[in-house]
This record gives structure tokens, C-alpha cells and sequence, in this order.
């Protein structure tokens, strides 16, 4: 069940999300939303990329639903994608004409930093975005 939108004033946000592709829409739709709110719509389109890649490689590789949250600090954003393995993320090589193998190296491009924690019952992949920090246009 999705949790509703955070208040102006709030600082989190946080949506469990089934493991289906349709998800991911659901996942960018949510992100662009809780932006908003906060103010922090600048934000939205190298969040939404991220949370695309992160929601997606959990679903194919996880093969679990996810937990997708947000908090924010001023003008900053962490995200959190929760998922139930205990499998960490791989850079794959990827060709130029390869479908495949670039996610990861998007997350690294329109977050400011990124990694993955454990969980006693699999991983959080996280990521942080600032308002006006990233580079990658």
C-alpha cells in the first residue's frame, strides 16, 4: 500500500512497492510528487533516473518488492531502496550496442554519492542528491 505524500513540513516519505514493472513508473511518479511538496522540484529529474535504475535492479535481480524512501535534509535528498536479497549490486561491462550494464554508472552519474548497507534481511541501496550538485548534464 502506498503511504500518502509527505507534508510541506515533513521530512520523509517512504511507499512499499510490489516487484512488477509497472513499479518503476509508480516509483518515479511518487518521487516527482514528494519533490514537489517539498520544493525541491529541481531535483526531480536526475532523482527520478536514479530511482528508475535502483527500483528496476531490484525487481529484476532481487526479484522482491521494495521499500522506497526518502528523506530530506535542507536541500538535500537521500533515498533508500530496500530489498529483500542479500546480493549487492555489480557494475556490469557494457558495450556500446549492449541493452544492459549501464544502470549502476547512472546512479554514480546523477547522485552526488551512492552505496549499499546491509539488512538483516537483505540491502538498502542508497543515494544522495544536493540541489544545485550535480554535474552530469
Amino acid at each position: 500500500m502506498l503511504a500518502p505524500s509527505p507534508a510541506r513540513d515533513g521530512k520523509e516519505a517512504s511507499w512499499d512497492l510490489p516487484a512488477a514493472p509497472e513499479a518503476v513508473a509508480t516509483a518515479r511518479r511518487l518521487v516527482r510528487e514528494a519533490l514537489a511538496v517539498w520544493g525541491l522540484s529541481t531535483l526531480a529529474d536526475d532523482l527520478t533516473m536514479v530511482v528508475s535504475e535502483v527500483v528496476t535492479n531490484a525487481i529484476v535481480h532481487a526479484k522482491s518488492a521494495v521499500t522506497l524512501s526518502l528523506h530530506r535534509q535542507g536541500r538535500s535528498v537521500r533515498g533508500e531502496v530496500a530489498d529483500h536479497s542479500p546480493v549487492w549490486p555489480t557494475p556490469l561491462p557494457a558495450g556500446p550496442d549492449e541493452e544492459h550494464g549501464r544502470g549502476l554508472a547512472i546512479v554514480a552519474a546523477y547522485s552526488e554519492r551512492w552505496g549499499v548497507d546491509p539488512t538483516p534481511d537483505g540491502k538498502i541501496v542508497w543515494f544522495v542528491a544536493r540541489d544545485g550538485s550535480i554535474p552530469f548534464r
